[in-house]
């Protein structure tokens, strides 16, 4: 009875070690997953799907309706800087009077930084501001950001009161759009930073005392 329990016990521990092994697998963000975990990354597979997503989803610009937008197939899939722009432009074209486009900066590459304001009309002092993307691999908060912008577009369109009657609301899907750009490239999916490398959410400068 013990020569059985001793051997059950080497072999849980031979399989916790093969575990503990599988499981100290290094990823691209230098974080431990298990190997497949890691080679699910390294592959690609999520840029892949949602590049598929895009196919199965097409045809969205054309069937976009103030009321309806939180409800677009554009919301089935992560987007591509290219897409993102062209679905809040036409937004934009479809409420002149609400929704209007700033240019508030540009890339390292030179790319342009909009910001998208949205106003009932009426003049107000006070102002939000919604920024996303300042991380380019985070890709649900630059679908998050358009959809608060789409939700609270829909819900002027049914007539009800929004953040957008007491303030000036301003909306920018990508700050970084460069990294964003490189996150959509093969191998670059876990791209934190710029163009420039430089991580725009901690690298400010210090305040002298």
């Amino acid at each position: 009875m013990k020569t059985i329990a001793i051997l059950a016990l080497a072999s849980t521990a031979v399989t916790f070690a093969a575990a503990d092994t599988t499981a100290l697998a290094q990823g691209l963000d230098r974080k431990l997953r298990t190997d497949a975990q890691v080679q699910v990354i390294e592959d690609d597979a999520d840029a892949d799907f949602n590049l598929k997503c895009h196919t199965d989803n097409d045809g969205y610009i054309e069937k976009l309706k103030a009321g309806e937008y939180t409800a677009s197939r554009f919301y089935e899939c992560f987007r591509t800087s290219k897409q993102i722009f062209e679905y809040a432009d036409k937004l934009m074209k479809q409420n002149p009077k609400l929704l209007t486009r700033e240019a508030i900066s540009t890339t390292v590459q030179n790319k342009t930084i909009y910001a998208y304001k949205l106003t009932s009309g009426f003049a107000k002092k006070k102002s939000l501001y919604f920024q996303s993307l300042l991380h380019a691999r985070e890709w649900v908060a630059g679908s998050s950001n358009l959809y608060a912008l789409s939700a609270i577009l829909d819900d002027m369109a049914h007539g009800k009161v929004t953040a957008a009657h007491s303030y000036n609301l301003y909306f920018v899907p990508i700050v970084n759009i460069d990294g964003y750009d490189i996150s959509w490239t093969k191998g670059k999916r876990l791209q934190r930073k710029n163009a420039n490398e430089v991580d725009l959410n901690r690298n400010w400068p210090a305040r002298e005392v």
